[in-house]
């Protein structure tokens, strides 16, 4: 694709500013999404984000800084922590974040090299910029079910997405016009357009996708001595860790993501998926949450609960108690 017949960029929704969710009265499902937003059992479909790059634009702008080509596995930590810290941070932690993250981005623009020599991109271009929000979001909504066994209602498919929504919603970009989609129908409509007409195969999201089984071992938070030892038995291990990531992350991406790749999904795949959900499901409902929660969601929970314990010891009256002669 050239700078000159780039598809025009999709409207994007007036925002406004989302209806605070009230945590302490969600249904069941709902709640069990919630946390299903600070779950490890995510990384099974972590691969579902390469939606990202098929925008030609954010392919261009990932391949021109060269650091996944260096180690894939350490953005993916980086994004994930990103996303820990908006969706578990305190109001504080969120708003500084999302500042230094939009500030951060303004470097982020230019021309692409290469197979994308061509093409120009921005950051902070709204519908790529809310394109990246909207694959996380859809990424945890359709990872959901397989990850938990649960079945959402639409009412409660519509809560979900609300509170993604009130948590992401800090990082939308000031203006009338840049917000993110305020209903799933909205969301899926927007992203659904974006698909229709900006998503098609590139050479980096080929790349990628075929890496996948050959992940390398993350830099972060491995002293180089243990990455060392840990080499051998990875080298060994990381083909079937990378199909399996790519059959789960594949089989809830949107079809017409999944066309502009080279995956195809057959009933080998399709049953071997039913196997994982099985496995991960397993997991969900007996782990315990020290386990299948990231350390922030973790300690949100742990909070919680402590506050519940608290509270039940509370007074439901502070009026003093009558002796029982004086109802005589």
């Amino acid at each position: 694709m050239t700078i000159t017949d780039q598809p025009k960029p999709v409207d994007t929704p007036t925002p406004t500013s989302a209806a605070s969710v009230d945590l302490t009265d969600l249904p069941p499902a709902v709640e069990q999404f919630r946390w299903h937003l600070g779950s490890v059992l995510f990384g099974f479909f972590g691969a579902s984000f390469f939606d990202q790059v098929a925008l030609e634009p954010v392919a261009a702008a990932v391949d021109r800084t060269g650091r996944f080509a260096d180690n894939f596995v350490d953005r993916g930590l980086r994004s994930f922590g990103a996303e820990q810290l908006v969706l578990w941070g305190d109001e504080r932690t969120r708003n500084s974040f999302a500042d230094r993250l939009k500030f951060l981005h303004r470097e982020v623009r230019g021309a692409g090299v290469g197979d994308f020599a061509q093409t120009r991109y921005s950051a902070l271009d709204p519908t790529l910029w809310n394109w990246i929000a909207m694959s996380a979001m859809m990424g945890y909504l359709h990872s959901f079910t397989p990850c938990t066994g649960i079945e959402l209602t639409p009412d409660e498919e519509e809560l979900a997405y609300a509170l993604m929504l009130e948590r992401f919603g800090v990082l939308q970009l000031p203006g009338r016009s840049y917000g993110l989609p305020l209903t799933l129908a909205d969301a899926r409509r927007w992203y659904d357009d974006v698909v229709a007409e900006r998503v098609q195969p590139n050479p980096f999201l080929d790349e990628v996708t075929e890496a996948l089984t050959r992940l390398p071992l993350p830099t972060i938070g491995l002293p180089p001595v243990v990455r060392a030892a840990l080499t051998p038995v990875w080298l060994v291990i990381r083909p079937v860790a990378g199909h399996v990531v790519k059959v789960c992350s594949f089989s809830i991406m949107h079809p017409g993501v999944r066309a502009a790749t080279p995956v195809r999904l057959g009933r080998r795949e399709r049953w071997e998926f039913r196997l994982y959900q099985r496995l991960l499901q397993t997991a969900w409902r007996r782990l315990p949450r020290r386990i299948v929660l990231t350390p922030m969601a973790y300690h949100e929970y742990r909070r919680e609960r402590l506050a519940q314990t608290y509270r039940s010891i509370q007074l439901d009256s502070f009026a003093p108690e009558c002796p029982a002669s004086a109802t005589r």
